[in-house]
């Protein structure tokens, strides 16, 4: 699995770095501190299967996930320290798939991404079954 850690925040980047090099050591990890630089990867062909999305970004991270959205279907998990409930449905809203509050804990993370990636290629194999059918 390839993902895409977009976040300024370096000791979030550091924590979910060490949770899936240890986890999930053959997963595919790329880390950005710049919005910028993860649109640019979406919109080249290099979109990974999943996004990790700090709210701390250069690039408003609301703004960012709808400039994903208008080229991308890619699974997309926002990380942020706010319990706020308007700020995590905005984030819904602007096309998240998930939305974890810090401090997390390692494991369940990695079940989150499992299981967010599990449905995603249960869904295309529904789709695909189905524009198969006569």
């Amino acid at each position: 699995m390839k993902i895409l850690v977009a976040s300024s925040d370096i000791d979030l980047t550091e924590y979910i770095y060490d949770a899936l090099n240890i986890c999930q050591p053959d997963w595919e990890l790329s880390i950005t501190d710049s919005g910028k630089q993860c649109l640019e990867t979406v919109r080249n062909g290099n979109c990974p299967d999943i996004i990790l999305l700090g709210i701390k970004i250069d690039v408003h991270c609301l703004k960012l996930i709808e400039m994903i959205r208008d080229c991308s279907d890619v699974l997309i998990i926002v990380f942020s320290g706010d319990k706020d409930i308007d700020t995590l449905t905005k984030a819904f809203n602007a096309g998240a798939n998930d939305y974890i509050v810090k401090p997390f804990n390692k494991s369940v993370f990695i079940a989150r991404l499992k299981a967010l990636y599990r449905r995603r290629v249960w869904d295309t194999q529904a789709i695909e079954k189905i524009q198969e059918s006569p």
